[in-house]
Formats: structure tokens, C-alpha cells, sequence
């Protein structure tokens, strides 16, 4: 869930070639071959006759006292990130959830990945939206160990619709350099490619959004799926999306702070979910469990099995402050609220820059989940 690395220097060039030993996928018809039909067409909301408004997490909200665990880009400690290997493993290791990335190529294949260009954890060059995957970008290997290719959407899909991870939920983190109508209307287009999609897909699927523009464009072609504003910055959050999000995916510095006190107290009185991330310190992981966020997301979804597992034989022990309880919020710089208040200030700088201004006017938006009738 953390930022791109907005000091990269992204290039056209060709891709290198992997020295790898590991086969290509085979490649498989693209549910996102072509563009979606809700790209020529003017927005417009759905009737509401067409839905069963219910919000799918809302039963899982009430009375609950553990935060869920979704692993950050998989098992991305273990694994490298954002690869099939490591999705697999975040759910072996008891993930509740997957927080993945989106880009669309060059040939409107929706793959998994965060940054907007390759050469940070690969062997490719360039940037994503302008090569294609047939051909090209399904040639990438990770630079990490063991190489793994750059899954595309409907790859991590059908891990959730093993068996063994149909309560596995997948938090997408739409990245702002993606146009939020195409974008939508190719994960509309892949989503319901699957047979049973309305029960067995979509209550698990949650919406991570950085900037406003994709609001509208959001509740419109996907209505049945949740909003999470991803932040640093929590008067960004009550500014922009309080009123017009489910939940909020918030960094953890920024939770700890004073401030972050009181916006977990106006979540929890609105009825909002907080995921906080990227909770990777046991003592930080206990902290989630004493505020009572909605999940933590972390690069090591093994380390909070142990930390749920205690909690869950003795909750008050678990979960009882200690001296580096205290202490630990002094002893390191990125708690200060000076620092974290200069990545959110830089990150907004970003987001602007590749998406716009904030300041568009965004019409009231109904915080009813649309579930599409099962008939």
C-alpha cells in the first residue's frame, strides 16, 4: 500500500529477457481482451430496483474484536510482491484478505503490480500502460527469488475461488495513473466473466481509491463493491471522502498520532472501517488490536497468526500495554507528526500531478452496497 517510488525514471525501451528457467504461462482467452461498453456511454446510476442495497461487510463489522490480516501485495516479506507465489502464500499462511495493484496494458490486460513502470523489481524496462502483455510483459521475471511472472487479474481471482480461500477477500488498490472509467470497466468485465460471480466474487472484492476522480466512476460501473479511501493524510480523508467511502486505508504513523485518535473515534461512530497499513512490528500489530481497526495490512501475515493466536487465548494479556508500548513511539522519527505529514504532503503532490486536482465537484453518492440479484 505504500506510495510509487515517484523518483524513478521511467523509459520506453524495449524489456530485457529473463535468464529464467520457469515456463511461461500458457497464455488463456482475456476476459479484458477489449475495451469495456461503459467507455463510450455517459455515466449513469443504475436504477435502484436493479439491487438489493445491503453492505456485504457490515455483518462482519458487528462484534468484531480481532482485526482481519490482509497480506500486503501477498506474502510480500517471503515472496516477491505481487506475484501469484506470493498471493498463494499469504493464504496459506492465514490471511484474511490480499492487497494487491492495478495497471491496464498496453492491450487492456489488467495486471498486478504497483508501481506504473518495471525496472524497481524486475528485469523489464518501461512503463506498463504502453506495452503490451501478449508478447511483452508476460515475458517480465521479479529480480527476487524464486522469478515469478506478472500475474494478471483473473489469476488471483481464481486463487480466491479455490476451495480452500472462498473466505479470502481481495483489497485492489487502483493506482492514479489508471483511467478510472476504463479501469472499472475492465475489472466490471472480468469480474463477470465468472460463473456465480454475484455471490462467490464480488462481496469479497473492496475498491482501494487514492484520488476523487474515481469516486463517480466507482459507485457507477461497479456499485456492488465497497470504497476504501487509501490516505495519508487524514484531513485528506474527511475532506474528500468521509461521506462518499465505506472504510479508509490509512498509513499507521498517521493513526498513532493525536489526531489519529480522533479519526478512529469519528470511523467508529459512523460506522467506518479503518485498515491500517504497512503493520509489519508485533508491538504495532498489538496496537491495531487495542484500537479496534476493521484489518492490518502487513508483508508478514505469518507473524500476526502468532499475534492472533495469543490474542485469542488471552485476549487481556495479549493486548496489555507494555513500557515499549510507550517508549516506542519516541524512539523512532517516523512517529513524529513532522514526518508524516511530509510523505502525506508529498504523496497528495504526486497524486495531483498524475491525476488532478482534488477540488472537483463530486455529487452526493449513495453509501448503499448494490448486490445484484442472484436470479
Amino acid at each position: 500500500m505504500s506510495k510509487p517510488n515517484h523518483n524513478s525514471k521511467p523509459t520506453t525501451g524495449a524489456i530485457s529477457r529473463p535468464e529464467s528457467t520457469l515456463p511461461t504461462p500458457a497464455l488463456s482467452p482475456s476476459n479484458s481482451a477489449g475495451p469495456s461498453p461503459a467507455f463510450s456511454t455517459v455515466l449513469q446510476s443504475p436504477a435502484v430496483s436493479e439491487f438489493e442495497l445491503e453492505n456485504p461487510f457490515d455483518k462482519l463489522q458487528q462484534g468484531q474484536d480481532i482485526p482481519e490480516c490482509w497480506g500486503h501485495r501477498g506474502a510480500s516479506a517471503s515472496f516477491p510482491e505481487n506475484t501469484k507465489a506470493s498471493f498463494v502464500e499469504a493464504c496459506k499462511a492465514g490471511a484474511d484478505g490480499i492487497e494487491t495493484d492495478i495497471h491496464i496494458t498496453a492491450d487492456n490486460v489488467l495486471v498486478l503490480f504497483h508501481d506504473p513502470e518495471l525496472h524497481r523489481t524486475t528485469n523489464g524496462e518501461g512503463l506498463i500502460h504502453k506495452q503490451p502483455w501478449a508478447g511483452v510483459l508476460e515475458h517480465v521475471r521479479t529480480k527476487k527469488a524464486p522469478h515469478q511472472p506478472i500475474p494478471r487479474f483473473s489469476e488471483v481471482l481464481e486463487i480466491l475461488l479455490q476451495p480452500e480461500n472462498m473466505n479470502v477477500k481481495l483489497n485492489i488498490d487502483c493506482k492514479v495513473e489508471n483511467d478510472p472509467t476504463k479501469l472499472f470497466g475492465l475489472i466490471k468485465d472480468v469480474v463477470e466473466g465468472y460463473e456465480g460471480w454475484q455471490s462467490r466474487l464480488a462481496p469479497r472484492l473492496i475498491l482501494g481509491i487514492w484520488h476523487p476522480k474515481f469516486l463517480i466512476p466507482a459507485c457507477t460501473i461497479l456499485p456492488y463493491l465497497p470504497r476504501y479511501a487509501i490516505s495519508m493524510s487524514l484531513p485528506q480523508c474527511r475532506k474528500y471522502f468521509f461521506d462518499k467511502c465505506h472504510g479508509f486505508s490509512i498509513m499507521y504513523e498517521a493513526l498513532a498520532s493525536s489526531d489519529g485518535a480522533r479519526f478512529r473515534e469519528e470511523c467508529r461512530s459512523k460506522g467506518k472501517s479503518i485498515c491500517a497499513w504497512t503493520v509489519n512490528d508485533r508491538e504495532e500489530m498489538r496496537q491495531c488490536g487495542r484500537w479496534g481497526v476493521r484489518s492490518v495490512i502487513s508483508d508478514k501475515p505469518d507473524v500476526w497468526r502468532e499475534i492472533r493466536k495469543e490474542i485469542e487465548t488471552d485476549r487481556v494479556k495479549a493486548l496489555k500495554p507494555t513500557i515499549g508500548t510507550y517508549i516506542l513511539p519516541f524512539l523512532n522519527p517516523k512517529y513524529y507528526w513532522f514526518y508524516h505529514q511530509r510523505l502525506a504532503r508529498e504523496e497528495t503532490e504526486y497524486l495531483e500531478r498524475e491525476g488532478g486536482t482534488f477540488d472537483i465537484h463530486i455529487p452526493e453518492i449513495s453509501l448503499g452496497i448494490a448486490r445484484p440479484s442472484t436470479i
